[in-house]
């Protein structure tokens, strides 16, 4: 229990930092909205809304929370690559960051569950630089951004009938978004300029999801989200000659979304596929999002599903899959804005019995030079640990 509490407070304080996504493609909207439904599906591409089970953690879905025996904790890391390639750009960036936790009590095994955590939902992360004459005087200029939107939430599921679980998701959405423009002149004769708009914002939302277990290989899952409007308030720095400050409030809607997902296990093979919509053609205030966002991923595992008291290796699990994604970005006006990625993960057992850690590997292009300015090689890698303890309990032996 000292092991999990200790895991607990640091991810608290960690979790706080917002999860950066360094891309050109961040600089419409509120950014990209980053995809997570466990460390266990990102090696799968992504999938796992009908996926749940001990140390099977769930972002998305929250009736999967009803699988756990134990107390569970988990923690997400990530590292980031990105290689950009276009016609008037190429560079290279990188990111490293904490990306969520969550914590999952069993009120009743196998009946009832709570649980809460932190995640990022969408990130800001550019800048980009050039040079300019204005009446034959050389500039610099700069345009950045950063920030994001992160969720807290609270999830309570439940098994009203055999083979069925039903789980509410409570969200608070909260963050800050900055964007820059910055001029800097060679000559005094002409005034630098500075302007920068940032925006904070709060609001509350909800989710709800289900599980079906048509047999006891196949599941079936959907989750749904209605839109939300996020209470924002813009500030509003001018620098032309003198400084200018006011504010004004600019509300951002954020669009409803839905998924379904599929699961079948055949012997030691597991698949999954999912296919999640955000309905961003329907939202008024999207601030660059034009058409739905879709993804759809598919994905397999092999093996490691053995119990807590099997093998080492019986537990160990490989994984692949492969997802699509329409960002609901055009760039320019008419060209969509797409993501093809390949994924292989790992899952190993670690030395508390009850423990995991997954490693994933996600590759795959951002953008397309044939239609979009940027084309964007992404390789992202994503460890998350999991620790499962009994907590809150009194008494003998529990039989598993």
């Amino acid at each position: 229990m000292k092991k999990l509490r200790l895991l607990l407070l640091g991810l608290l304080l960690l979790s706080f930092s917002n999860a950066m996504a360094q891309s050109f493609y961040s600089s419409r909207g509120v950014g990209i909205v980053r995809y997570f439904v466990s460390g266990r599906g990102v090696g799968m591409g992504g999938v796992g809304l009908s996926i749940s089970g001990p140390l099977t953690v769930n972002y998305i879905n929250p009736a999967a929370i009803v699988a756990h025996p134990l107390t569970t904790i988990t923690g997400n890391f990530f590292h980031e690559s990105v290689s950009l390639n276009g016609t008037a750009l190429n560079g290279s960036i990188s990111d490293t960051n904490v990306g969520g936790f969550q914590f999952v009590v069993p009120i009743q095994r196998n009946f009832l569950a709570i649980a809460l955590g932190l995640v990022p939902y969408t990130s800001i992360e550019y800048a980009f630089v050039s040079q300019g004459t204005f009446k034959g005087v050389p500039f610099n200029e700069r345009i950045s951004g950063d920030g994001g939107v992160n969720i807290g939430f609270f999830s309570f599921a439940f098994k009203p009938i055999e083979r069925l679980y039903v789980g509410a998701m409570g969200m608070l959405y909260f963050g800050n978004l900055r964007n820059f423009w910055r001029v800097d002149f060679e000559t005094r004769e002409f005034v630098d300029i500075r302007d920068e708009v940032r925006r904070g914002f709060t609001a509350g939302g909800i989710r709800g999801g289900f599980i079906l277990h048509l047999s006891k290989r196949w599941s079936v899952a959907g989750v749904y989200s209605p839109s939300v409007n996020l209470n924002a308030n813009r500030s509003i720095r001018l620098r032309f000659g003198e400084v200018d400050n006011f504010g004004e409030n600019k509300d951002i809607d954020l669009p409803k979304a839905y998924g379904f997902g599929t699961s079948f296990m055949l012997g030691k093979l597991l698949a999954a596929a999912d296919v999640y919509f955000e309905k961003w053609s329907e939202v008024e205030n999207s601030n660059g999002f034009v058409n739905d966002s879709k993804r759809i991923a598919f994905g397999v595992e092999y093996s490691g599903r053995g119990s807590f008291e099997a093998s080492y290796f019986s537990r160990v699990a490989l994984r692949a899959g492969i997802y699509y994604r329409d960002l609901g970005l055009e760039e320019p006006a008419g060209a969509k804005v797409t993501e093809l990625f390949g994924t292989f993960g790992l899952g190993l057992p670690i030395k508390w019995r009850a423990s995991r850690l997954d490693f994933a590997i996600e590759a795959g292009r951002r953008g397309s030079l044939s239609s979009n300015p940027i084309k964007e090689t992404v390789v992202r890698i994503t460890g998350t640990i999991t620790i499962g303890e009994r907590w809150f309990y009194r008494g003998g032996r529990i039989n598993r």
